[in-house]
């Protein structure tokens, strides 16, 4: 009898000891993942080309070249030249541009070619600065509000969703989700360099709702993924995305969060969120080659019938593989939001594993 009595109570202790909520913090790599260019970056190229009287610039031509000049221009002048006197994003892309087309035509290194190499460098610029230059995911700004702003039920296991980006690019991320019809927080990771341990952020605007909580691009990282810096930011804006949001109200410190990465490359991104500690999805509706197997790779369609919490909430973060957003997203909904994900005894509420970082290392 004693050993029953000892036994309930122990049960009634784990009970007591899990969660009422969880904060769930989703975020995605943009470029191939949220969106990806309507045509292959070089013919692109090649048709601007030619359409501002560059009649050798075929795409096979603009290929040949393309991949040399970005990869020698980040050597030349690494993080798109931010330290570079003088030297912005915009800047580093029409130094390549102009690269790239001396490069299929030498004639026009002549300095009386410079103002066309400038206006096809910022067409170029601009084009891929927008939506005019992608095509989405199926759905995909709709999708994200969904998830965003879908108000959980009272007895889902999910408090706070934060949505983020985190992403290896320069400056534009934010611009190109506004223009595909998603509200983007100001709230943005930045740093003067590599060793800087603080940070600033825009603040977010009062009362103001969004769709995506914060950006975090490696252009104001000063570091690139698979570097851990970059999902300790995401991490610490996360949390202040969630105190935007109680608008005044105590954040509770002690709530556990659920952290999941989203994108297309097994090493940076599926790999090395899972290995500081985040579950990770590869999408796969981007990607056009076979990746190499890895046993650690799960197909999330064998987890659909159950909760998020007790598919994500284990002792060890997990790595899954989907063919669509639409169906990462529809299962977060359905699964963690809408139904009662009922608490496995097993989830892991140790502060380790689900703790956001308060500092850079």
């Amino acid at each position: 009898m004693s050993g029953l009595l000892q036994a309930a109570k122990g049960a009634a202790g784990n009970i007591s000891r899990a969660p009422k909520k969880f904060n769930l913090l989703i975020a995605f790599d943009a470029f191939e993942t949220l969106y990806a260019p309507k045509e292959p970056v070089h013919k692109t190229y090649g048709q601007f080309a030619r359409d501002n009287g560059l009649k050798h610039a075929s795409d096979d031509v603009v290929a040949k070249y393309l991949h040399n000049r970005i990869t020698t221009a980040a050597k030349e002048y690494p993080n798109y030249g931010k330290h570079i006197k003088g030297m912005t994003p915009e800047g580093w892309w029409m130094k390549v541009i102009k690269n790239i087309f001396t490069d299929v035509e030498p004639t026009l290194a002549s300095p009386s070619h410079k103002p066309q190499l400038d206006d096809l460098g910022r067409r170029l610029f601009h084009h891929f600065s927008t939506r005019d230059a992608y095509k989405t995911a199926a759905n995909m700004p709709g999708l994200l509000q969904s998830l965003k702003h879908h108000k959980p039920s009272s007895n889902s296991p999910i408090g706070h969703v934060v949505l983020g980006v985190i992403s290896n690019s320069d400056d534009r991320v934010s611009g190109i989700l506004s223009s595909l019809g998603l509200k983007v927080s100001p709230l943005r990771f930045q740093r003067e360099s590599k060793s800087d341990p603080h940070f600033a952020s825009a603040a977010p605007v009062d009362g103001k709702s969004y769709d995506v909580d914060f950006t975090v691009m490696s252009y104001d990282v000063e570091e690139s993924k698979p570097h851990r810096v970059m999902w300790q930011a995401g991490e610490m804006l996360a949390r202040r995305s969630v105190v935007h949001e109680l608008n005044g109200k105590k954040f509770e410190e002690e709530t556990p969060w659920l952290k999941v990465y989203v994108g297309d490359d097994v090493k940076k991104d599926v790999e090395s969120a899972w290995g500081v500690g985040w579950n990770a999805v590869l999408l796969k509706e981007f990607v056009t080659c076979e990746h190499a197997g890895d046993e650690r790779l799960e197909d999330l369609e064998g987890v659909l019938d159950k909760g998020v919490v007790e598919v994500l909430g284990g002792p060890k973060p997990r790595m899954f593989a989907v063919n669509k957003l639409e169906t990462l997203v529809e299962w977060i909904v359905k699964r963690g939001l809408e139904a009662p994900a009922g608490l496995d005894r097993s989830v892991d509420t140790s502060a380790k594993r689900f703790k956001l970082v308060d500092h850079m290392e």
